[in-house]
């Protein structure tokens, strides 16, 4: 039904405490805010850099198997990179995402696959929206 996929650069956030902070707060949910506070308080900066380019490849794959990136009013914050008690990435949807979502499935039911890769230089981020 949707396939996206999204590439980062690591050191594109590597820019000082100040700029992730501002970033996360931003463009993150609360959800997210509470697992990348998690990481932080158990690994170093370069990790918490890492953890979030990998969800902003994530979130960018998410919105290309949308089938529209970040236009018609989606945000950042409209998808939500999570992960479950084995460490799986988790894709919620919220307000103009989730509209988009049934929009392009026709209204039925949806799942949203998500696998992530890290080279520490470079993060990849696949997503494929299935109409079940």
């Amino acid at each position: 039904m949707g396939l996206g996929c999204d590439i980062v650069q690591v050191s594109r956030f590597a820019k000082g405490e100040i700029f992730l902070l501002k970033f996360i707060k931003k463009y993150f949910t609360h959800n997210e805010i509470a697992e990348l506070e998690q990481k932080a308080a158990y690994e170093d900066t370069e990790n918490l850099v890492l953890a979030v380019a990998t969800r902003f490849s994530a979130k960018e794959a998410v919105s290309k198997a949308l089938g529209s990136g970040f236009r018609g009013g989606i945000t950042l914050k409209d998808i939500e990179i999570v992960h479950d008690s084995l460490g799986c990435p988790q894709v919620n949807l919220y307000g103009k995402a989730l509209a988009r979502a049934y929009y392009v499935s026709k209204n039925q039911n949806i799942k949203m696959h998500l696998t992530i890769s890290n080279e520490r230089e470079y993060v990849n981020a696949v997503a494929v929206l299935e109409s079940l």
